[in-house]
């Protein structure tokens, strides 16, 4: 017989408790057996439950071997689950302060009683109060010497009240017991959703409660395995308990209802039985006592801890508040401070634009006078350095460099195939030389003029073609070669010619 352990359970460390924990013992008051009974009650229940009467060498006791309802150590027997149970104690051992090696009798017969009275076995619906009640014998003839006299002492004690009977049960299952705080009763059933109830039970080391609610450990599928002859007794008020009694209060007033089964001859057990009622009534009034100061206590305690929660919750909520008007309040100046910022980062970018845009225009008429000084001094004069400048605006500084040493050579060739003319003709006259050196003037202004077109084609066909390194290069050098070759070979002939 095993119990399925849940992921819940298992997380808590308790699979092995619950795998072990498969058995209880419920311990009660031992009765000894008196074979001449005049009850008719007492007659019927030995007729059930006693087997094979008045042996010399058996001695018989008769104990409440289970209650339906919540014991002491929050296990609770349901009623239909104990009903189902009631013949399974029959024909079970009997041992020795439950050491299963040490065998003294065994149980020879059970019935259900209730209210004081026997239960039918074919009853349709059973009672929800109600006791088993099990006859047993123990074994008086041992060859061992040591045994026999144990035997024969533990009848007299058992005689005198100072023995216990606890019951020995197995059970392959459970649910959980529920007592709400208004004293409600529920049945939760144990499965992958509520096994986390498990730890709070005290079976497995829980304190028997979760949230003010009650927990119990509701044993299913029980079968009871045989009891043990015990010298401590766990529960003295498991015996026959009135009607009015709710099976699932584990606090409820027990009583003993006077029976035939429990009336004897020996005055010592009345007593003790006697006693045991006082003692659980004024334990009893004792816990109400101590129910009822600790439900006050819980009370005020609770009061302090909600007022405590209220007032800790309105400072919350006032320190809340007043942050979030200083949040407010930073946030309005952190705008105002970005708005100003933004105001005069406009300002500073207008005045970097217009900045910028004398710089560039500085640096253009910088450029533009370096490039004027430069065809100055490549020898272009005059509206050719304007036209020059006008024509070449778009060329890089690199071209414009060799635009302006292709007019520089270009001139000095001129020059000096003017100053050998001038100095062939030193012996013309002086209007000769006078015309001659006006027309040698006109033709290197129209030489100027024509070599400022042929470069100008030669730049836009090199500007157009301006795509990489290698065809700006190429352009470069093919003007160049062109200027030598083509237009300076030509402005050479036409000074010539007008020479």
């Amino acid at each position: 017989m095993t119990i399925k352990a849940y992921a819940a359970e298992i997380n808590d460390g308790l699979a092995d408790a619950i795998l072990d924990n498969i058995s209880i013992a419920y311990q009660s008051v031992a009765q000894p057996y008196e074979p001449v009974w005049a009850d008719i009650e007492r007659a019927e229940f030995l007729a059930k439950a006693t087997s094979n009467p008045d042996q010399f060498d058996l001695y018989y006791l008769n104990s409440v071997l289970v209650s339906t309802g919540w014991n002491r150590n929050d296990d609770v027997f349901d009623y239909k689950e104990t009903w189902s149970a009631r013949n399974t104690p029959e024909d079970k051992p009997f041992n020795y302060m439950h050491d299963e090696a040490d065998i003294i009798g065994h149980i020879t017969g059970n019935c259900v009683v209730s209210d004081g009275k026997i239960m039918a076995a074919d009853l349709q619906e059973p009672p929800k109060k109600f006791d088993i009640i099990t006859s047993a014998v123990l074994y008086k003839s041992w060859s061992d010497e040591e045994r026999a006299e144990r035997t024969s002492k533990l009848i007299s004690e058992i005689e005198q009240g100072e023995w216990f009977v606890s019951m020995e049960c197995l059970f392959a299952g459970f649910d959980y017991a529920i007592v709400s705080p208004e004293g409600d009763h529920n049945i939760i059933t144990r499965d992958e959703a509520s096994a986390w109830l498990t730890k709070h039970l005290r079976s497995y080391g829980g304190e028997g409660e979760y949230e003010g609610y009650k927990l119990g450990r509701l044993l299913r599928n029980v079968s009871f395995s045989g009891k043990g002859l015990v010298s401590k007794p766990a529960n003295p008020a498991s015996v026959i308990l009135k009607n009015d009694v709710n099976p699932f209060e584990s606090k409820a007033s027990y009583a003993i209802q006077k029976s035939s089964i429990w009336e004897k001859n020996n005055m010592a057990n009345d007593n003790l039985l006697e006693q045991q009622v006082e003692e659980l009534k004024s334990q009893l009034a004792n816990a109400r006592e101590e129910a009822e100061a600790a439900k006050d206590e819980i009370s005020r305690q609770k009061d302090e801890e909600i007022k405590t929660q209220v007032d800790a919750l309105e400072a919350s909520i006032s320190e809340k508040e007043e942050a979030v008007k200083a949040s407010a309040d930073e946030l309005k100046t952190v705008q105002k401070t970005i708005a100003a910022l933004e105001e005069k980062l406009a300002t500073k970018d207008a005045e970097l634009t217009e900045a910028l845009e004398k710089i560039e225009a500085s640096e253009a008429e910088v450029k533009t006078m370096a490039r004027k000084t430069a065809l100055i001094q490549a020898g272009l004069k005059g509206e050719a350095i304007d036209t020059a400048l006008e024509k070449f605006a778009e060329a890089s500084d690199e071209m414009f460099t060799e635009i302006v040493q292709l007019i520089a050579s270009k001139d000095v060739e001129v020059e000096a195939e003017t100053q050998v003319d001038e100095a062939e003709a030193l012996d013309s006259e002086e209007d000769a030389e006078a015309e001659d050196t006006e027309d040698t003037d006109d033709a290197e202004a129209e030489a100027d003029a024509e070599v400022l077109e042929d470069v100008e084609e030669a730049v836009e066909a090199a500007l157009a073609d301006d795509t990489d390194a290698d065809s700006v290069q190429d352009a470069r050098l093919a003007a160049s070669a062109w200027l030598r070759d083509s237009v300076l070979k030509t402005t050479a002939s036409l000074t010539d010619d007008e020479n």
